[in-house]
């Protein structure tokens, strides 16, 4: 007897549909496995380089402004309106702090020597607990974008009030004052302002010494208002355990510049033969004459806010002449670093 054909074609069909075997499965599983833990691999270090970067950002973010402030105030310092030094120079301001010494120069520095010491000594700079190690930075100059007022009269004598437009603006009571030409400088507190006079009496805080500017300003001779600057690093307001740089103008109120700034180092520039060119970089304290002062660098030291990754900074850090310790956290740092000219730099002799 003859089998029936479709017999043979429907038991090929079943046997061709019988399925995966164990083994099969097992390594289109692992196949599987290995192509997502690639997956996985790729998205991971993505997702780590991403961060890193970003918080690299955020730190270049913060050292690029914090020097930016820091030279930019120290190019304006000292301007007095005339590119020679005067024949009469004076100031009735009280020195009861390093920072009203307008006579001194455009910029004083203090080095730090140790736990909670500079040179010289930053006493009277009502800071702080200014971070030990970290220098602190004095300039003078006009306030940031102040315009000077012009005179209108010239003085009958350098104990009165100078005369200037009647509707004027810019300058307020209790400011120091600049009044120049290039015969004449004199620094003054402003005691009283109104009516087109700018008065400049014994009294105020820090104060006049005298009313006596010691020069007769002659009309069209200018006045500015001029402030000091401090720069230092302070542990933080919003957490003690991170350091910030800190700016304190006048008797104002000290402002949080930039977070996470943990050190800053300064050198200055000086001329020791009389040619005005910089013969040499050296620190505050072993400077004896601020007028030779040209240019000053500055080095910030800059970590991110929080730890991140496992790997320990075991990195040694230099900042000009001083070098950093390896910190051995987990925080990302860099070090920002420049140097500014004393643009306005005029010899006070």
């Amino acid at each position: 007897m003859t089998a029936h054909p479709s017999l043979f074609v429907v038991g090929a069909s079943r046997s061709r549909a019988a399925g995966f075997s164990l083994v099969e499965i097992m390594v289109a599983l692992a196949l599987s496995l290995l192509l997502l833990a690639g997956v996985i691999a790729i998205f991971m270090s993505s997702r780590a380089s991403y961060e890193t970067t970003n918080k690299f950002s955020r730190i270049q973010e913060s050292g690029r402004f914090a020097l930016d402030q820091i030279l930019r105030d120290i190019r304006a310092a000292g301007y007095v309106g005339c590119a020679r030094a005067p024949t009469y120079l004076s100031s009735s301001v009280k020195v009861t702090a390093p920072q009203w010494d307008f006579l001194a120069g455009a910029v004083s520095g203090f080095q730090a020597t140790g736990a909670d010491t500079w040179s010289p000594s930053i006493s009277g700079l009502s800071i702080t607990n200014a971070v030990s190690g970290s220098d602190v930075l004095l300039l003078r100059g006009p306030k940031r974008e102040a315009d000077p007022i012009r005179l209108t009269a010239t003085m009958s004598a350098s104990t009165e009030p100078l005369t200037v437009a009647a509707g004027a603006t810019g300058i307020k009571v209790g400011d120091i004052a600049l009044a120049y030409s290039c015969e004449g400088q004199a620094y003054f507190q402003v005691t009283a302002f109104g009516g087109g006079e700018i008065e400049h009496a014994e009294s105020g805080s820090p104060g006049n010494v005298t009313d006596d500017l010691q020069y007769s300003f002659r009309e069209n001779a200018e006045v500015v208002p001029v402030a000091t600057t401090l720069y230092y690093v302070k542990p933080s307001a919003a957490d003690g355990t991170m350091n910030s740089l800190y700016r304190r103008t006048a008797l104002n109120a000290e402002e949080e510049l930039v977070e996470g700034v943990e050190q800053m180092q300064l050198q200055f520039g000086v001329d020791t033969n009389g040619d005005s060119v910089v013969d040499d970089y050296v620190d505050a304290s072993s400077i004896t004459d601020w007028g030779t002062v040209f240019s000053v660098s500055v080095a910030l030291l800059v970590r991110s806010l929080d730890q991140y990754g496992n790997d320990l900074d075991k990195r040694d850090y230099q900042l000009l002449d001083v070098t950093v310790s390896a910190p051995n956290d987990r925080r990302l740092r860099e070090v920002f670093a420049g140097t500014a000219n004393l643009r306005n730099r005029v010899p006070v002799n």
